[in-house]
């Protein structure tokens, strides 16, 4: 099968193996996958977090075998596994939380050599944790599954009422996700920042009623209240939070999604003088997962604007070139 292989920085198109289902496994042929912020992070920095990961506690990993990413995916059964109960049936499109047992131990699909990402034509998933796309529903919709995931946990955690402000910073897949679902949940004044005009034009689209360039003006001076605003950080960029500390209201939720992949820092006398909140949220819960999927199915979030772009397995290394700096992207589309 081919795949989109990183080594040493580089992706390349390669013919590997075809996996074979093992016991409880389904062999899935990918239909849709996308590019993930993590995986941008990943090709710039994949032997820096395999050498943080390991150090708490993950298995070794040699990246000199080649890295297959991609865990945002849409696929269709094609072979089941010895064991499998067969609940779901061959040709039926699925999608699935990105993680698998690799002996004995969980894997996050699409972060190690241990097992492939959907950066390829095929691969492997536990059939136990399957969900079913129905026949109406996209691939495209459905391939949003694990952003929009990302996005109903760190809106739960935010714990929303339908008349506050709330704050996004940086207007990405999650960023644009969180603010169609906090449209839908009622908050009637959503105040948007993003470097990219082109994003911050998302972010209306989805329901952001302000939007603000951060090098121009700060989001929170948009802001009609001076306290307990809620702010999702949705960059990772390091001084975020020190700057949200320093800037936010009173009183303020400060829910971080946003992934910082070196050490940061923020004034805590100021944050406990403010009484802030501060939260941060990692994945999803298999319901939450499971949410998401059926909201896109639902017809009631306008998923389409966050579809920016698709390409196959030969574009990926130019799609990585244009996801880097002020590209107005939302998220890219790999159709193997």
């Amino acid at each position: 099968m081919k795949a989109a292989v990183l080594r040493d920085g580089v992706f390349s198109v390669e013919t590997i193996a075809k996996p074979a289902p093992g016991i409880g496994q389904v062999l899935v042929r990918i239909l849709a996958c996308g590019i993930c912020g993590s995986d941008l992070h990943l090709f710039k920095h994949a032997a820096d977090i395999v050498r943080l990961a390991q150090e708490l506690g993950a298995a070794p990993d040699d990246l000199t075998k080649g890295l297959v990413l991609g865990h945002e995916f849409v696929g269709e059964i094609v072979a089941f596994g010895p064991g499998c109960v067969q609940r779901l049936a061959l040709n039926d499109r699925v999608c699935a939380m990105p993680f698998v047992d690799v002996d004995g131990s969980i894997a996050a699909i699409g972060a190690t050599t241990r097992t492939n990402g959907a950066y390829a034509q095929y691969m492997l998933l536990p059939e136990s944790g399957l969900l079913r796309v129905r026949d109406d529903v996209e691939t495209d919709a459905a391939a949003l599954t694990e952003p929009f995931a990302i996005a109903v946990h760190a809106v739960k955690h935010a714990r929303l009422t339908s008349v506050e402000e709330i704050v996004v910073i940086g207007c990405g897949p999650i960023g644009l996700a969180i603010i169609a679902l906090a449209a839908l949940r009622g908050t009637h004044r959503i105040v948007a920042s993003d470097l990219s005009g082109a994003r911050r034009d998302l972010a209306r689209l989805l329901g952001a009623e302000v939007t603000v360039d951060p090098r121009e003006s700060s989001p929170f001076a948009q802001l009609r209240s001076r306290s307990a605003a809620t702010i999702f950080e949705c960059v990772g960029a390091p001084g975020l939070i020190g700057q949200i500390v320093r800037e936010a209201p009173y009183r303020s939720r400060v829910v971080i999604a946003g992934i910082c992949q070196g050490e940061d820092s923020f004034l805590p006398m100021l944050a406990i003088s403010k009484e802030l909140c501060l939260q941060f949220v990692s994945y999803y819960e298999a319901e939450e997962f499971s949410e998401a999927l059926e909201l896109l199915s639902s017809g009631r979030i306008n998923w389409r604007p966050l579809v920016t772009s698709t390409i196959d397995l030969d574009g990926v290394a130019e799609a990585f070139t244009a996801l880097r700096g002020d590209n107005g992207h939302a998220k890219i589309l790999i159709r193997p």
